[in-house]
């Protein structure tokens, strides 16, 4: 009984950090995986400076937002993958209704096309990519979570990715996050990470200046459509169609 009581004394402490305006609003905008000095946080906030450094550090006291100091400025960023998570859960249980949720997936919508999700790839084009790599036999779910095939360990080393590496890691291989607009899950954990950097890198997708946001390029489209099947139509749409 006490187990539970402190175990809900902990979580009821870590939710009232987030029950501020302005510490929710600091954390959405560190959910793209950067790292933000004060002064771009306080802005984000619009409160005082006074005001920001008070709500920073009971989020780094909450270990909700780590800090690090480069020279006199203090950047701050997510604490870990499990409370970008956590967060985006969060949302989906805030998400208000059907009618958000329906212009959330709008085809006019690039943000629900393809964004980032702290350090992976989500909206609709996270979502079909994580169908096209099941379709494919490159991972298969396995309880809450996937596990890279031996077939799938081949395909991620054409791209440069080391699935024994990212196994031996700190950090859980691969994870199902349920995509907020979409309803679906997308991948995160060490493998979705690794992806979305090289996708970074072999120029499929490129980061915008808005926040969170990705564009996927024509290079991109072709890649993917040649090497799992992914066909895109009207601009914003993508579609699994197994061979």
């Amino acid at each position: 009984m006490n187990d539970a009581r402190d175990e809900a004394a902990q979580l009821a402490k870590l939710s009232a950090q987030l029950s501020d305006r302005a510490r929710a609003a600091m954390v959405i905008s560190l959910m793209d995986g950067s790292s933000r000095p004060t002064g771009e946080l306080q802005i984000s906030a619009n409160v005082s400076a006074s005001s920001a450094s008070t709500h920073l550090s009971k989020l780094v006291g909450a270990r909700i937002l780590t800090m690090v100091k480069r020279g006199r400025v203090k950047y701050y960023r997510i604490a870990t993958a499990a409370v970008a998570q956590a967060v985006e859960a969060l949302a989906l249980v805030a998400s208000p209704g059907a009618a958000l949720q329906a212009t959330g997936r709008s085809a006019l919508n690039p943000f629900s096309f393809a964004r980032t999700c702290y350090d992976h790839l989500a909206g609709k084009l996270g979502v079909e990519l994580v169908i096209a790599l099941q379709g494919h036999d490159i991972i298969r779910a396995n309880g809450k979570g996937y596990e890279i095939t031996l077939h799938g360990s081949a395909w991620l080393a054409r791209l440069d990715i080391d699935s024994e590496e990212l196994r031996s890691g700190r950090r859980l291989l691969a994870t199902q996050c349920l995509d907020f607009t979409e309803r679906r899950h997308h991948l995160s954990g060490a493998l979705g990470a690794a992806l979305l950097t090289r996708m970074v890198e072999l120029e499929w997708v490129a980061k915008c200046r808005v926040p969170r946001a990705v564009r996927l390029t024509d290079k991109g489209k072709a890649e993917l459509s040649r090497r799992l099947g992914l066909q895109f139509t009207n601009g914003h749409n993508v579609k699994y169609k197994p061979e």
